[in-house]
């Protein structure tokens, strides 16, 4: 992402920093959120990509005493307690608040994209053994399923177990009180309809429980 910087200023009555690109476009910074922000090692830990500020020691009704441009490239910003703080373009542009930058940024991070489905549905279907070895064809697998909330996979083997495997590759099992997994079989006289040979509809699974399974 190549970003450029026109120009900053800090309107007091406002508590924010504007900043307006080469492009024209115009980001607005909260001050209280960029002071939070900051980047020097006394409030930032590199290593950890983490905060060091205390939220006791942040001023919400903060602004900026003094704010400056260097090359077009990195704003300076000179707080009351004469703190400054440095953020370079590219990270600012990254971090716009603008409706449209969070709505890609949502949409790049979140895969919102939903596809709904009726009887028509042609059923996604992909090879257990390819997405179990294979990262892209699992990452394939994962937005497919984000997407229509359904994939039928082929080829697994007839055994316990591949399940599990399933699950380790893409994240960790939840214990629950069945314990990490639960075996569904037919029985006589049976105290739930899972375990008889008739079909059963689409469910939810669990809904008493804090985070009913998303993935079943």
């Amino acid at each position: 992402m190549s970003a450029g910087i026109q120009k900053v200023e800090a309107p007091d009555a406002e508590h924010l920093v504007r900043v307006q690109w080469e492009d024209g476009s115009e980001s607005r910074y909260p001050c209280v959120w960029l002071r939070d922000n900051c980047q020097c090692p006394h409030c930032f830990l590199s290593s950890a990509k983490a905060r060091k500020l205390l939220f006791e020691d942040l001023d919400v009704d903060i602004v900026a005493k003094e704010v400056s441009l260097t090359d077009r490239k990195k704003i300076s910003i000179t707080w009351p307690d004469e703190h400054t703080s440095e953020y370079e373009a590219e990270w600012l542009k990254k971090r716009c608040f603008s409706e449209a930058a969070r709505a890609e940024m949502q949409e790049d991070l979140f895969l919102p994209e939903h596809q709904y489905w009726g009887s028509d549905l042609q059923l996604p279907k992909m090879p257990f053994e390819e997405i179990m070895y294979n990262d892209e064809s699992a990452y394939k697998w994962l937005c497919t399923l984000k997407k229509m909330g359904v994939v039928l996979l082929t080829g697994a083997a007839a055994r316990q177990g591949e399940l599990v495997k399933l699950g380790h590759r893409i994240g960790f099992l939840r214990l629950t009180f069945y314990g990490p997994t639960w075996q569904v079989q037919d029985k006589a006289d049976a105290n739930n309809v899972a375990y008889t040979t008739g079909k059963l509809c689409f469910h939810t699974d669990y809904p008493v429980l804090q985070h009913p399974p998303g993935v079943r």
